[in-house]
């Protein structure tokens, strides 16, 4: 046999020169792929973040839907095709029950302690509750200078829900301190102490009642639909749902949904990031001369329009594609993004005559508060177009989820 040779093998080092060439390479395909990255999600924002001027442009071309009644903008769900979940008791999380709640059947004001302080809420119980099975929570944020017993009376969340053979809900009017909730310029908290104040209503109330966590849901008007978008924005997991009527969107209520290149004074430049969210509804009256249709300042700060916020919050939440925009009627158009992540739902509804109000109630107390504290005012702001009322509970009743 030959002797076998062996051969030593050399192994090429690149010099110091072919490392510096790689690691420059590497260096600019990184950044070619950010910056693809980037305009991918711009695009991406420009098709889902419509403006004001957009929808306006829409609604020349949009069409009556067929079968829709004048006091229904939220499409109802057939009965099949709603969210089959089972209910869950929700956890307390360690807290203890609330003194003196109202018993099945009955309101009340209780009182719990947050944040080393005692704060109230208006409590209504439906007799449905009585029987130990989980029952729906809404948490109903009152607006600027407003009480939680003038919002009960004209929202009638607690009644509404209990019609067409419904089994009612448990309906929260927590109180804002100093008749504010954060997020506005003229809040008397600071940022987290409203957020806290909820989460801490929410225990109390699961330890004292039976709460389904698959239906807790929030809905506020004007500084209370703020703190409608901030609880979206930053605590979306402790809700199936949200809806805001008449928000005010200062700064305060969307940073935490933010870029950090997002400039208050500069709408244009605001970007939401993409992260978990629930479903949001926002409603708004085109006639609104007090937290403006078109956004503006107010209370010196800046706010954002609300048709800009409800695109910014289906970036966020992953929906893909320009929205849908449907004249419900000559006054009323609903505008809904499709394909969001997680079977999530954004939807905007605008009201041509419309103001500053809590639309359906005909006393004019919704929305009061702002617009006596504002310059200027609304001489009627009372508007029956259609009725915020059912149209939130239409859009709570599509969304099941569980909560933490």
């Amino acid at each position: 046999m030959r002797p076998i040779t062996k051969i030593n093998d050399v192994t090429h080092r690149p010099t110091p020169q072919q490392y510096k060439r790689r690691r420059i390479a590497a260096a600019c395909l990184a950044a070619l792929l950010v910056v693809v990255a980037i305009s991918i999600g711009v695009t991406a924002q420009r098709t889902t973040g419509w403006s004001t001027a957009d929808l306006e442009k829409q609604l020349v071309a949009a069409e009556p839907e067929s079968n829709t009644k004048s006091n229904e903008a939220v499409p109802r769900m057939p009965e099949g095709e709603k969210p089959d979940i089972a209910p869950v008791a929700r956890t307390s999380h360690g807290q203890g029950t609330i003194l003196d709640a109202p018993a099945p059947g009955h309101s009340a004001r209780i009182w719990v302690t947050t944040g080393g302080e005692r704060r109230a809420a208006y409590v209504q119980v439906p007799k449905a509750a009585a029987d130990g099975e989980p029952t729906p929570l809404v948490m109903a944020f009152h607006g600027y200078e407003e009480t939680p017993t003038s919002m009960a009376e004209y929202s009638g969340l607690g009644a509404a829900w209990g019609k067409d053979g419904g089994d009612g809900a448990i309906v929260v009017y927590p109180e804002g301190k100093g008749k504010a909730w954060e997020g506005a310029p003229y809040s008397k908290t600071s940022n987290g102490q409203d957020q806290q104040f909820v989460r801490d209503l929410l225990d109390r109330l699961s330890a004292t009642y039976s709460v389904d966590a698959t239906r807790i849901y929030a809905a506020g008007m004007s500084n209370g639909g703020g703190l409608g978008l901030k609880l979206a924005c930053d605590m979306p997991h402790q809700f199936s749902a949200i809806a805001s009527v008449a928000g005010a969107y200062y700064p305060g209520t969307w940073k935490g949904c933010a870029t950090r290149q997002s400039d208050p004074a500069k709408p244009d430049s605001v970007r939401f990031v993409k992260a978990p969210t629930t479903p949001f509804l926002e409603i708004h009256g085109r006639k609104d001369e007090t937290i403006e249709y078109r956004g503006g300042t107010r209370h010196g700060s800046p706010y954002l329009a609300p048709m800009r916020v409800a695109s910014l919050y289906a970036g966020r939440s992953g929906c893909f594609g320009a929205p849908r925009v449907v004249t419900v009627t000559s006054k009323v158009n609903r505008v809904e993004w499709p394909s969001c992540a997680n079977n999530s739902e954004v939807m905007h509804i605008s009201i041509a005559d419309a103001a500053h109000t809590w639309p359906g109630e005909m006393k004019g107390s919704s929305g009061a508060g702002e617009v006596r504290r504002g310059e200027g005012g609304e001489s009627n702001r009372t508007n029956d177009t259609i009725t915020a009322t059912n149209e939130v509970l239409a859009f709570f009743e599509r969304h099941r989820g569980l909560t933490m």
